[in-house]
């Protein structure tokens, strides 16, 4: 049976950031006329590649990916992500993992990504947001003084690449400024009814900074490297006052 997967979205060239850590930006159509980016992760673990909210590639970016490693794995993140999870998933027969009830985009997982769970990256850990209404994670990873990458829970914006104007005013209406921010918007959507946005994540908040990180990627956004935790603890701080930086 053929199946008609999303078709490949404009975007740039693999690009290294860390040892044994790559990223693609791309882009996504958020509405009609309006483009924003969005950010695959790539890491690499002996000659195992895990894709972190994929996106899926041109053939000839497809190739120089296969060069890189074995593509073993790939992530969802983000309730709202995964148009191109199956495609790699069919085209690679890797092992999908995602959080139970993720499921806006085919397909089913394979692993089930869970709090303290098990991770396809050897000394991974996955922090899985336990209040959310919908389902949210990010990830860490032990590379170079540890890694943190989110999906949309937490942004850093240095510019706006891959945005075309109509994208960056639907960006800037909901909330979202240059610098590192708990995305307004996603924290609303995910707060429970009748329950305040400024206390509801505090603890999963908590959680996240008892991890050491220097460097931060989002599903969208900018890399941030060396003063990553700083900014998300002034970030997180921000957001919900009773979240304290870990000793």
């Amino acid at each position: 049976m053929r199946i008609n997967y999303p078709s490949t979205e404009p975007h740039g060239e693999i690009r290294q950031l860390l040892p044994n850590f790559f990223y693609v930006p791309g882009t996504i159509k958020l509405a009609p006329g309006a483009t924003i980016n969005r950010n695959m992760g790539i890491a690499r673990w002996g000659d195992q590649l895990t894709l972190i909210n994929p996106v899926r590639l041109r053939p000839q970016q497809e190739e120089k990916l296969k060069d890189l490693g074995r593509v073993c794995h790939a992530i969802r993140l983000g309730y709202h992500h995964g148009q191109d999870d199956l495609y790699y998933r069919d085209r690679f027969n890797l092992t999908f993992w995602r959080q139970w009830g993720s499921n806006f985009y085919p397909p089913e997982a394979d692993k089930v990504l869970r709090g303290a769970g098990p991770c396809p990256i050897p000394g991974g850990r996955i922090i899985a947001f336990s209040r959310s209404q919908f389902p949210e994670a990010v990830l860490w990873l032990p590379y170079n003084g540890g890694l943190l990458v989110s999906c949309d829970a937490l942004q850093y914006w240095d510019s706006w690449h891959g945005c075309n104007w109509f994208g960056r005013s639907l960006l800037r209406f909901s909330g979202i400024r240059k610098g590192m921010q708990v995305v307004p918007a996603w924290r609303a959507r995910v707060t429970a009814v009748g329950k305040d946005p400024g206390l509801w994540l505090e603890q999963d908040f908590q959680r996240i900074l008892e991890q050491p990180f220097l460097h931060f990627l989002a599903a969208h956004g900018d890399f941030c490297a060396d003063s990553a935790y700083e900014l998300v603890t002034s970030a997180v701080g921000r957001a919900f006052a009773g979240v304290k930086k870990a000793a």
